[in-house]
């Protein structure tokens, strides 16, 4: 999750306030992503994967190249449109302020900041930034299960999924149990099985490669723990929507140099 990341580094390209009554709008894959802080809405967000309520207090972050529908008949916020190359999603994802004073008072600072255009602005921005994505951090952080049975066996992963001989059952070995046991105790904790949380902790660091654009993406896929390129790239594109080919051409800074296969 986006507000889970403990760092990020960023390029704001923008700051605006917006004040909107009964807008309808739809939103066609902007090549930027986009955190907003809202004072007052009742606006509805829609993805392919979802409805999402706003409400006052809510804080919103929507993904580049992402499309979306926003309906509402009230929607006050405060946004940052920023590049980022350490975090991919293919929805949208918003929680409400615990501490919604703090949160504010941030969002209009940068605005100020980034309005008043005096010098060095663009770094003060960027702490402001960080900030901000410091205090998202803390309202959604969630104190690790230090006592789960399973710890050993995701601290493994987390230190070898790039490694292309990695099984589960030398993973479930880790918590000294069996590998149907594992199978289920680490889907009861994280909701999906362990073989897709390492697809997924391998196709983020692969986009994070190709952001960079130093490597050809048959060297990512063998740095990323992939031997076969084509089950690579099949695997790329359910978790990310498009090739890694179209990603690359489509996503990678155009002053970059594109490397083929």
């Amino acid at each position: 999750m986006f507000f889970e990341k403990e760092i990020l580094s960023f390029n704001i390209l923008g700051v605006y306030k917006f004040s909107q009554r009964e807008c309808h709008s739809n939103n066609k894959g902007r090549n930027f992503s986009a955190l907003s802080f809202r004072f007052c809405s009742d606006a509805v967000l829609e993805d392919s994967k979802g409805k999402y309520q706003m409400t006052d207090n809510c804080v919103t972050y929507v993904p580049a190249r992402l499309n979306y529908k926003r309906n509402a008949t009230k929607d006050e916020f405060i946004v940052v449109h920023f590049d980022t190359t350490d975090y991919h999603a293919d929805r949208i994802e918003c929680f409400e302020a615990k501490s919604a004073e703090r949160l504010a008072q941030l969002f209009k600072d940068i605005l100020d900041c980034w309005d008043n255009q005096k010098v060095g602005y663009k770094y003060r921005c960027s702490g402001l930034f960080y900030e901000i994505l410091a205090e998202c951090y803390a309202q959604n952080y969630t104190q690790p299960n230090q006592n789960s049975k399973i710890k050993r066996s995701v601290d493994y992963i987390l230190k070898n999924y790039k490694n292309s001989n990695l099984s589960i059952r030398e993973i479930a070995d880790r918590s000294f149990m069996s590998e149907v046991y594992f199978r289920k105790i680490f889907k009861k904790e994280f909701g999906i099985s362990p073989q897709k949380y390492i697809i997924e902790l391998r196709i983020q660091y692969a986009a994070g490669l190709i952001s960079t654009g130093c490597f050809s993406l048959t060297e990512i896929a063998g740095m990323s723990g992939y031997n076969d390129y084509k089950y690579f790239s099949v695997e790329f594109k359910k978790i990310m929507g498009v090739s890694p080919s179209d990603y690359q051409y489509n996503f990678t800074a155009d002053w970059l140099p594109k490397k083929d296969t």
